[in-house]
């Protein structure tokens, strides 16, 4: 609560500066509109993260009210991710696993910013995404795994569903729960499966078991340790004497020794924070660079672990060492650290101006300069292909060329390679090997390079796709 009534003030200077708009503006840091959105959103992370860990809803409702979001307490959102600005809420809305609410939206070179309102009663089912403008009425259902227009009013006592979203049928009070019970549990289905194929098979990892817990222990316990004395140090021989011990009079609380002291500590505490990140991102360093340099080249290798080659173990070693340090940095109070660490550890190529976001990170996926990763958004190094038992799996990295736009919950596949100036709609999914060569707006399964007609069906009719 502490450091969402810090950032609620943070966000009143920065409103006092620059006050939040809705509109279409420039993504480059000319452009003001974009900049401080960039920073509104930016300040928001920490709290917002940390209000998710206590599992009470109360407390996360609490907290993005403070930051800017416009919802009673009867609304459950925590299951969801959501922007804490130009979002409205209605009572009792429910948001599935998953879902995303987006009061903004990056095409190409632009920003869309526009309010999103969902009145009472309103249900958006698992992994669904709502785009910026849209207006849901109440007693309304988007259906799971769907997505709506720009600017989509969705009516009233409805069920949408599809990718753009399209009205499916009227909802009405189901009187007769019996009957609903009946045609759901009623029926019995037989399974046809090999009670063979059912069986789990052990298989040994070549890398000693010890070789995971030692680097593990290492990485997480070995970056706390000279952050743990200066923090050690710092407390016994100048906060606890100078502060702690004092005796708690007014006149001590006006002494400027004190109150500078007071006000220092929290930098130094983030200090010691940032010392921790470094010792973590070093100590991976070393592992990851072992790991890689015996682990395979690209390709597809036969997954059976009891015939396959060691090299392909350290890529599992690989990939089990990057999965603690980016989650430390990317949800840390300084999430745009995270570029730094992904080139220090020597994983990724990160061009300058890259902003990723809350999404799915591996080795070997490249970026180029002014790229942006939305939330969810998941390029991905593998692919397991074939049945349990006899699969393979496809082991190859990624490249993306520069001002490349990955919106939320898109799905890239090894061996992808995108051209400049590339932009992916939310939910869109490439195939293996996929090239992308010209620039352009993309969508859909498999992911195309999309005309004027099939963008006005998704940005809306007031919008050309120019």
């Amino acid at each position: 609560m502490a450091s969402a009534f810090v950032v609620k003030i943070i966000l009143r200077f920065i409103n006092l500066i620059h006050k939040p708009k809705e509109g279409v503006f420039e993504r480059n840091k000319k452009d003001k509109d974009y900049c401080y959105w960039s920073l509104r959103a930016l300040v928001r992370k920490w709290p917002a993260w940390l209000s998710r860990q206590l599992s009470l809803p109360f407390i996360e409702t609490l907290v993005a009210k403070l930051l800017g979001l416009k919802v009673p307490f009867s609304a459950l959102l925590s299951e969801g991710w959501y922007d804490c600005e130009f979002i409205q809420c209605g009572k009792n809305v429910r948001l599935g696993q998953g879902s995303i609410l987006m009061s903004n939206l990056i095409i190409k070179d632009k920003i869309i910013i526009k309010k999103i309102k969902i009145e009472d009663n309103v249900i958006i089912g698992a992994h669904s995404i709502i785009l910026p403008g849209t207006e849901i009425g109440e007693n309304s259902i988007i259906d799971a795994i769907s997505m709506t227009q720009l600017n989509q009013k969705i009516s009233a006592n409805s069920t949408y569903s599809g990718q753009p979203t399209k009205k499916k049928f009227d909802n009405s009070i189901i009187n007769n729960r019996n009957s609903i019970e009946r045609s759901i549990f009623a029926k019995k289905r037989e399974l046809d499966l090999d009670p063979e194929s059912l069986k789990t098979h052990t298989k040994e990892l070549r890398i000693p078991f010890h070789l995971y817990i030692t680097s593990g222990f290492l990485i997480i316990g070995g970056s706390f340790i000279i952050p743990g004395f200066l923090f050690i140090f710092y407390f016994y021989s100048f906060f606890e004497p100078n502060v702690l011990s004092i005796p708690f009079i007014i006149d001590n609380l006006l002494d400027i020794s004190i109150i500078i002291q007071m006000l220092i500590t929290p930098l130094i505490f983030s200090i010691f924070y940032i010392v921790h990140l470094f010792f973590l991102a070093l100590f991976t360093r070393i592992f990851f660079r072992f790991a890689d340099k015996r682990g395979p080249t690209q390709g597809i290798f036969d997954r059976n672990l009891d015939d396959t080659t060691t090299a392909l173990d350290y890529y599992h070693f690989g990939s089990f060492l990057m999965k603690y340090p980016i989650f430390a940095f990317i949800r840390s109070p300084f999430p745009w650290l995270i570029n730094w660490e992904l080139k220090f550890i020597g994983s990724n190529k990160i061009g300058k101006g890259t902003v990723i976001e809350e999404c799915y990170l591996h080795a070997h996926i490249n970026y180029g300069k002014n790229c942006y990763a939305g939330t969810f958004s998941h390029i991905s190094n593998h692919l397991v292909d074939g049945v349990y038992g006899s699969e393979n799996l496809t082991f190859w990295g990624a490249e993306s060329g520069d001002n490349c736009v990955y919106n939320a919950m898109i799905g890239g596949m090894p061996g992808l390679e995108v051209a400049n100036d590339v932009t992916w709609l939310p939910m869109s999914t490439s195939i293996k090997f996929d090239k992308l060569g010209t620039e352009g707006i993309y969508g859909g399964f498999p992911i195309k390079k999309l005309k004027n007609e099939e963008l006005k069906s998704i940005l809306g009719d007031n919008l050309d796709g120019e």
